[in-house]
């Protein structure tokens, strides 16, 4: 890849501030959002190069090093990662929701995909994986029951 499809490549990334490291790399929010009326060019002044996550354990332990009271952040992972039953993708987003995390949405780069991950409304700190399923289960049969 080229340096001028990596700066496009990571246009998207360049509102929030970055966490790039020799494994991987992932975008955290540190502050509120930009205006959605500030100019295209301004917001793509601050391009982060990111070399996306190839093992499952380094994604994990860089989502296990965030700040739990984050907001939302980014996590580029490999396409190497992307397996048909996609069984590491989901022992990345088990760790992610245990951590109180959930996935939103991702956007495919060329040779990796950019997750976005956003804190659980109201979700308690603490709980397990499965007693947060648990828990939203729940409350989902709640509101259908209404």
């Amino acid at each position: 890849m080229n340096a001028m499809t990596e700066m496009s490549a990571m246009s998207a990334m360049s509102s929030i501030g970055g966490l790039n490291g020799m494994e991987g790399g992932a975008s955290i929010d540190f502050g509120p959002d930009e205006p959605l009326d500030a100019p295209a060019l301004a917001r793509s002044k601050s391009v982060t190069h990111v070399r996306p996550f190839t093992t499952v354990e380094a994604a994990i332990a860089a989502v296990e090093s965030l700040d739990r009271e984050l907001k939302k952040f980014e996590l580029a992972v490999a396409d190497s990662l992307q397996d048909y039953l996609g069984v590491q993708m989901a022992q990345i987003t088990d760790c992610a929701l245990a951590r109180g995390w959930e996935p939103l949405s991702f956007i495919q780069k060329n040779g990796f995909r950019v997750y976005r991950y956003e804190a659980i409304r109201s979700a308690p700190r603490g709980l397990s994986t499965a007693e947060l399923a648990a828990k939203l289960e729940r409350r989902s049969r709640s509101r259908a029951a209404r």
